[in-house]
Parts: C-alpha cells; sequence; structure tokens
C-alpha cells in the first residue's frame, strides 16, 4: 500500500464535521462575521462543551473563565477558534483510529508534546497564529494511527526505536513512505488549507527547514516531542541538526524553557483529549 492508500482509507472511514467544513467556508468569506461562526459552533451542543473546555484549557490560560462560544470568538478570534474545531476533531480521530499495535500513551503524549513545542517555539521566534503551529504539532503523526489501522505488523516494526536508525527512515525502509508524507496525504483529502499540511510533508527536510520558519519550527518541535515521549532513550540528540536551531536563534535557555512549558501543560491537555487514557485513578 502506498501513502495515498492509507490516506484515502482514513478519510472514507473519517469525515471531517459539518462544523469544520463551514467554518472554512466563513472564514473564506469576506463578508462573513465573528458571530456566524459562533452560531455554526453553537448548533453543535457536544463540540459547543468541548470548544469551551479546550478554550479554557492550559492551551490559553486567559486571566477569566470563558463561558460562551461568541466570547470565546471575541477573545480567541474566528481563525483561533477554527483551530480550536480543528483539535477537536484531531482527537475524535485519533480516537477513531486507536490501535493497540502501537503504545497509544506514547503516541498521544508525542502528539501533544509536539503541538505544544511548535506553539511555545512559534511564541519564541514572534510568529502570528500561534494555534495554527499547535494544529501543525498536534497532527504530525497522524500517519502512525492511519498504518497501525490497516497494518498492525508494519506499525509496530517501525515503532521500535533504534539507536542507527532514525525513525522516519525505517518508516521509509519498511513502508516505502514515511508517516510525515501519509499524515500530508490525509490532510490534503480533507481538502484543509497548504499552511496546514506543507510544513507537515515537509519535516524531515533540513534544507526547507533552514529556509523556511514554520517548517523549521515543525522539524524541531517533532524531535523534541520524540525525545520527551521517549525519556529512556540517551541517543535522539542526534536527530537535531544544530543549523536549524541556529536558523531560529534559539539558545539552550530558550529551549529549555520551551520545553519545560511544554511538560508543564502537556498533561492538562492529554486529560482533556483523552481523558481515558491519562485522567488519575
Amino acid at each position: 500500500m502506498q501513502a495515498t492508500d492509507y490516506a484515502m482509507a482514513v478519510t472514507d472511514s473519517f469525515a471531517l464535521p459539518d462544523a469544520c467544513t463551514r467554518i472554512k467556508e466563513l472564514l473564506e468569506d469576506p463578508s462573513s462575521t465573528a458571530a456566524d461562526i459562533a452560531n455554526v459552533v453553537s448548533l453543535d451542543p457536544s463540540l459547543s462543551s468541548k470548544l469551551l473546555k479546550l478554550a479554557n484549557s492550559a492551551l490559553y490560560n486567559f486571566n477569566t473563565e470563558i463561558s460562551t462560544i461568541s466570547r470565546a470568538v471575541s477573545a480567541i478570534g474566528a481563525k483561533a477558534l477554527y483551530s480550536l474545531v480543528m483539535t477537536e476533531t484531531a482527537r475524535s480521530a485519533f480516537k477513531h483510529f486507536e490501535n493497540n499495535a502501537i503504545d497509544l500513551e506514547r503516541f498521544w503524549q508525542q502528539s501533544v508534546y509536539a503541538g505544544l513545542i511548535a506553539k511555545h517555539l512559534a511564541l519564541e521566534t514572534g510568529q502570528k497564529d500561534t494555534e495554527r503551529f499547535f494544529l501543525l504539532g498536534l497532527l504530525h503523526n497522524f500517519g502512525e494511527l492511519a498504518v497501525a489501522n490497516r497494518s498492525p505488523e508494519l506499525a509496530s516494526q517501525c515503532e521500535q526505536f533504534e539507536q542507527k536508525i532514525r525513525p522516519w527512515d525505517k518508516q521509509k525502509q519498511l513502508l516505502g513512505f514515511t508517516y510525515a508524507e501519509c499524515s500530508a496525504q490525509i490532510l490534503m483529502l480533507w481538502n484543509l488549507p497548504s499552511n496546514l499540511f506543507t510544513p507537515i510533508a515537509n519535516q524531515h527536510n533540513e534544507a526547507l527547514a533552514l529556509k523556511q520558519t514554520d517548517i523549521a519550527i515543525v522539524y524541531l518541535a517533532v524531535r523534541l516531542a520524540l525525545q520527551c515521549a521517549l525519556p529512556n532513550e540517551k541517543c535522539t540528540d542526534h536527530l537535531i541538526n544544530a543549523e536549524i536551531i541556529d536558523s531560529l536563534r534559539l539558545g539552550e535557555t530558550e529551549l529549555e524553557n520551551v520545553i519545560l512549558s511544554s511538560k508543564v501543560e502537556s498533561y492538562k491537555i492529554l486529560i482533556i483529549m483523552n481523558p481515558e487514557l491519562f485522567a488519575s485513578p
């Protein structure tokens, strides 16, 4: 099977909620208002409730409680609200394709760590639309679930970390493509914006990462997240090209702060996204 085959199987089995499509249309319509977007979200009580939980989570850390969808739109902004809708969609999709062929706790941690680290790297480097970077990190490895769902034995083999071969190179050997490529294909088939699927598709392209800041941020977030999710592996430093860190003008102190902040926030986000797996007994 090719990356497109796995991606098509995902999109055939799990369609984007109507709210995602409608909000995307409204964002592309210059005559639409924040109230129009809030009205779309409010039509789905379950989604509204989950969005309010996310809006009041450590991801945004507002000083006051956000208690209505309309206030969330005003406080966060329409594009950020769309990212929240997509975050909830990602949560639902992850749950839909969960498979015990891989370590699910590691998968969720790696995804959330990558999202939070990407968000904090974006903040450190002065990027706009930091919610988009959270989404880029969160979705960077969705292809792993797609493969685990259809080819559990191959996914299990790809998951075994080896010091002599990088994970994405191993994926290429065993599958003929990387999880990054499959993840990007899924987002393309969902007709999501190119500023989501292009950085994900190129997250392992060092040449592009040295030229484009958004790809550099995803590149670094993915690798730092892997280190956080595999704390017992002592040989992950070689996965990161120091030139890419330099290109972002980040020092050791900034990176340490990014990782610490992401770890502090991660548990609250994980509980919201997968309470069955991460809630305290």
